[in-house]
């Protein structure tokens, strides 16, 4: 992963869900997200904006937002390590116990290492 980038909560909340929406590659519209998000069309620009300016994500003209390639990359990782952490807290919590909130604050505070690790051992 790249070690200069460092995801806050809302950062990672914002790459998993747009993530979820874009499936492979298909664009999102702002108002989608902010729809999937219960968010203002004016936070989801700014954040989107942010993760354009790490390289994450790309905007198009007319409203729609895209993963760069190394965002994809990103993307995945983060996703697969979200469902492993889902997993693991249901099996230990129960069910109902897995709240997005507090796995992407898991996320956002491991370093990036260990993400990679995690990852590469389930992908790799």
């Amino acid at each position: 992963m790249d070690n200069n980038i460092k995801f806050t909560f809302s950062q990672v909340k914002y790459i998993i869900r747009f993530h979820r929406l874009s499936g492979e590659g298909l664009g999102v519209k702002n108002v989608e997200l902010a729809n999937a998000l219960g968010f203002s069309k004016p936070s989801v620009h700014n954040m989107l904006r942010s993760l354009s300016e790490l390289g994450i994500v790309r905007q198009e003209v007319f409203g729609l937002a895209f993963f760069t390639e190394k965002g994809r990359a990103m993307a995945r990782k983060y996703a697969f390590c979200y469902a492993v952490l889902e997993k693991k807290i249901i099996e230990i919590c129960g069910e109902g116990a897995a709240s997005e909130n507090a796995i992407c604050g898991l996320l956002a505070d491991m370093p990036s290492e260990k993400i990679d690790e995690l990852y590469e051992r389930g992908e790799g």
